[in-house]
């Protein structure tokens, strides 16, 4: 069968390349030439053949004119005047952009498809660059904020850097170096203000008097502190956040050198923080950090957060090595304490960074590369049906002395131009992704996330976007662009070649991109289900204890109201009695650290008859102290001996009550009730009882050795009082408030919260993880379900003859069907197989890199291994239906 040639008239083609001697002129002016003829020819052929002579013959002529007048002018000798390479460059260039541009808009409902599929993966690594941007590479913004350090002492494989230097290690730091302009330690300080308005619980930090020199800022009122307010007595002197001082104080500036009620005792303002300045953690307040004698000495207890300034000249490097030095000599001088542990200094970004953030950030990133290669081997499979369409034209510019490069540079520039197209639908699309996490984000947690509220679409996200997207246009264009430079002219040039895209490197190549769509996708939809059903089970699992109907509150007892044990065990013995009497509440009782709250409390511990073999490095368990009702109120199950009772006071047995897990290491064939341990110096105490393990930290301290301690014999002066009542526990907030303020009405009471309430704000974190996990993996699925049915599309678009013939010969309309659904079958055996294996892989990596809490489970790897099997085959069914409906005539004929 034959059929009329398609293209400019040959004589003015050859006319053409006569007169186009130069390589560069017969790429750009014929190929545009060729672009221009075949658009008119759509509309008139014959108007655009007699336009093509036309141009042909005015182009022959005038570059022939201008050879001849070269000829007769040019100088016998000497060089000839060579034309400005950068200018023939820029002008080719620009030329091949406008070819582009008519390419493109030539093809819309393609360029459309090309651009929501890249918008996807662009969107989602648009959206974790900002978070990571945001939370991990500049959260804070303190002046010169590069210079500033934060200093860890550790063990190896310890991963806490707050909070972790002693009073004693911290001054003979800042004694011993000189790497550092100034050196500040900051302590956790939870404030009770009282005055001018209802009692308040205000998260402040004691801080040394350089502290607000470290951090690079002055107060906007007042002054900081001195170096003499650092003395005991001496340091009742706050500087008042921004915030606080407008919300409380209505922004009165003559509160400077007035006095505030702050834990039962009068402090003077010294000043105002800048508004923004909220370091560390949206503190509200700052004191000076003043030690005695005996803090000074202390280097057993490791609880300050130390912070630096780099002097002058002086490197992180710097830092390392003579903190290094220092460390060494501090451990030959005082090896009880000092032994095994590492100094540290990390970037304030990193120090200040939380242990859990970093793994998710990095499992969001993987996911969103994941779902970019998905979309770059789409977008590589439609560029590859494109080629096809295109052959005959690339086999003709080639013809007529195109060059490979060209047509290369001229695809890539094109793919260049579809992703940049994309960039607006990718911002747009993860700025409303981002919208929605901030949303979702309880407002009491923001403020202690750095940088939370510099997530958005800034100048930097813009750049990273379009540079990925050239990036991806490069990646995705590159194979397409190759294939189109390497036609098969005799077979394509000829008439009726219909053969020559049915099978080849193309048809391979766009299998092998739907195996990869696949192997892709699966990891994803796997790590989906794993952290939905992470979510469930710390949510809604077991957690050792019965969360439902139980009201939490938390208390703070200052040292100035409540100055000893004595007045800490009234106040809590006489809360729990007035709360107890509340209608409706079946049971209370006071614990220091209940379960699923962000602090915690811990002690080395020593086994009597089993002394530590490194006594520089005990153990450590758990701490809790707890008034006789704690287990009756959690419905914590005492599995051996017997709980806390009233009987246990401050003038009796020393006892404790121990967790299952505590009991199973250290006693794991005995019986632990009657035996002995210590914990830290106290003194020795007996074991009476045995519980059940609780989850207290999802993230970290899951089913951890724990000690319940009476109350009464160590009164805490921080405590939550946990609420049993028989209906629903929120109703009874009320009441019990009241009766609090029966107790002392000046005493703070705050985060009353329900239990089930602290635990859906307490695997926050994790809930992101599931949601964003399931956005990565529901667009996964879309583009590889889009991949198979396009490739399916395209075979059976190039099979159609061949499908005929078969018809023509007896095949029916059932094997037709068959033969292209084991087609997709085939490709979609061999994907689920390689994503299979990559799940496997992936799940381990998750598993170790989160600690275990999104653990492996074949049922999720089966379940939708399932669900991509049943969507590629579903994809693949359509065209192989199409395909199946085909009249043998109709395709015989190729219409």
């Amino acid at each position: 069968m034959t059929g009329r040639r398609r293209g400019p008239p040959v004589l003015a083609e050859r006319l053409l390349a006569a007169a186009l001697r130069s390589p560069e002129q017969r790429e750009g002016v014929a190929g545009d030439l060729y672009e221009e003829y075949m658009a008119r020819a759509r509309v008139s052929p014959m108007r655009a053949s007699r336009w093509y002579w036309f141009q042909a013959i005015r182009i022959a002529a005038r570059l022939g004119a201008g050879a001849t007048f070269r000829h007769v002018g040019a100088p016998a000798t000497g060089p000839s005047e060579i034309p400005p390479p950068g200018d023939s460059i820029m002008r080719t260039i620009g030329l091949e952009i406008r070819h582009a541009v008519k390419a493109i808009s030539r093809r819309p409902a393609f360029a459309g498809i090309v651009v929501v599929t890249l918008a996807l993966g662009l969107g989602a690594n648009a959206a974790v660059f900002a978070m990571i941007d945001a939370l991990v590479l500049r959260p804070f913004t303190a002046r010169d904020v590069d210079r500033i350090v934060l200093l860890s002492q550790s063990r190896e494989g310890e991963i806490d850097r707050q909070q972790t230097v002693s009073p004693a290690n911290f001054l003979d730091w800042k004694r011993q170096s000189d790497v550092f302009a100034h050196l500040a330690a900051i302590e956790w300080w939870e404030a009770n203000l009282v005055g001018r308005d209802e009692p308040e619980a205000a998260l402040g930090f004691k801080v040394s008097a350089d502290f607000f020199s470290t951090m690079g800022v002055q107060p906007a009122l007042g002054q900081a502190f001195a170096s003499a307010d650092e003395t005991p007595g001496q340091d009742r002197r706050v500087v008042l956040n921004h915030d606080l001082w407008r919300r409380r104080f209505a922004g009165d500036p003559a509160i400077i050198g007035a006095t505030v009620r702050i834990d039962g005792s009068t402090y003077e303002v010294a000043g105002i923080a800048p508004e923004g300045f909220d370091f560390p953690m949206a503190a509200q307040l700052w004191a000076p950090l003043a030690f005695d004698a005996e803090s000074a000495a202390n280097r057993k207890s490791r609880y300050l957060t130390v912070v630096g300034r780099l002097a002058p000249g002086r490197t992180l490097d710097d830092a390392r090595a003579q903190m290094a030095v220092i460390n060494d000599r501090l451990a030959g001088m005082y090896p009880d304490t000092n032994r095994g542990f590492d100094v540290r200094v990390h970037t304030l970004a990193q120090g200040m960074l939380d242990v859990g953030l970093g793994p998710i950030l990095s499992l969001w990133q993987a996911s969103a590369i994941f779902v970019l290669l998905i979309a770059c081997a789409n977008v590589a499979s439609l560029l590859l049906a494109r080629g096809a369409e295109r052959q005959r034209e690339m086999a003709v510019r080639l013809a007529i002395g195109a060059s490979r490069a060209r047509v290369v540079r001229e695809s890539l520039i094109e793919a260049s131009l579809v992703a940049l197209a994309a960039v607006p639908a990718a911002l747009a699309l993860a700025w409303l992704g981002l919208y929605a996490l901030r949303a979702a984000m309880p407002a009491r947690l923001v403020k202690f996330v750095a940088g939370w509220h510099e997530i958005d679409v800034d100048g930097r996200l813009i750049a990273f976007t379009v540079l990925l997207a050239v990036g991806t246009a490069v990646i995705a264009g590159l194979i397409p662009a190759l294939q189109a430079a390497r036609p098969r002219l005799a077979e394509t040039l000829k008439e009726g070649g219909r053969s020559s895209t049915a099978g080849g490197s193309r048809v391979r190549l766009r299998r092998g991109l739907v195996i990869a769509e696949l192997a892709l996708a699966l990891p994803l939809l796997v790590t989906c289900g794993l952290s939905a059903l992470g979510v469930h089970r710390f949510l809604n699992g077991p957690q050792g204890y019965n969360p439902d109907r139980l009201l939490t509150l938390q208390v703070v007892l200052a040292p100035g109201t409540y100055p000893d044990e004595g007045a800490r065990l009234r106040y809590a013995e006489r809360a729990v009695q007035q709360v107890s009497s509340v209608a409706g509440v079946e049971s209370a009782a006071a614990v220091n650290n209940m379960p699923s709250h962000g602090g915690n409390s811990s002690r080395s511990i020593e086994i009597s008859g089993h002394p530590n073999p490194d006594p520089a490095n005990p153990p450590r368990v758990d701490y809790r102290v707890a008034t006789p009702a704690f287990f009756r109120a959690l419905e914590l199950p005492i599995l051996a001996g017997r709980g806390l009772q009233d009987a246990d006071r401050e003038n009796t047995q020393p006892v404790v009550v121990i967790s299952e897990s505590l009991a199973r290491r250290y006693w794991p064939d005995a019986d632990p009730i009657g035996r002995q341990l210590k914990l830290g110096d106290g003194p020795w105490l007996t074991v009476v009882g045995v519980c059940g393990d609780v989850i207290h930290n999802w993230f970290a301290r899951r089913n951890f050795p724990t000690v319940y301690r009476p109350f009464a014999q160590a009164p805490a002066g921080r405590m939550a009082l946990l609420v049993r009542t028989a209906g629903e526990p929120s109703a009874a907030a009320g009441e019990v408030r009241r009766a609090l303020r029966r107790v002392d009405d000046v005493q703070p009471i705050f985060d009353v919260m329900t239990m089930r309430e602290v635990l859906i704000e307490r695997t926050i974190g994790l809930r992101f993880v599931a949601a964003i996990m399931a956005a990565f993996g529901g667009m996964a699925l879309l583009l590889a379900v889009i991949g198979v049915y396009g490739v399916m599309a395209f075979l059976v678009t190039q099979r159609t003859h061949e499908i005929g013939v078969r018809m023509a010969l007896g095949a029916t309309r059932a094997d037709v069907l068959r033969l292209t659904v084991g087609q997709t079958g085939r490709l979609t055996a061999i994907g689920a197989a390689v994503g299979v294996a990559l799940a496997l892989a992936l799940g381990r990596a998750i598993e170790a890199g989160l600690l275990g809490v999104m653990a492996s489970d074949l049922r999720v790897l089966a379940g939708f291994t399932g669900v991509l099997v049943a969507a590629a085959l579903a994809a693949g069914y359509i065209p192989a239906r199409r395909a199946a409906t085909v009249s043998p005539i109709v395709a015989l004929r190729g219409e």
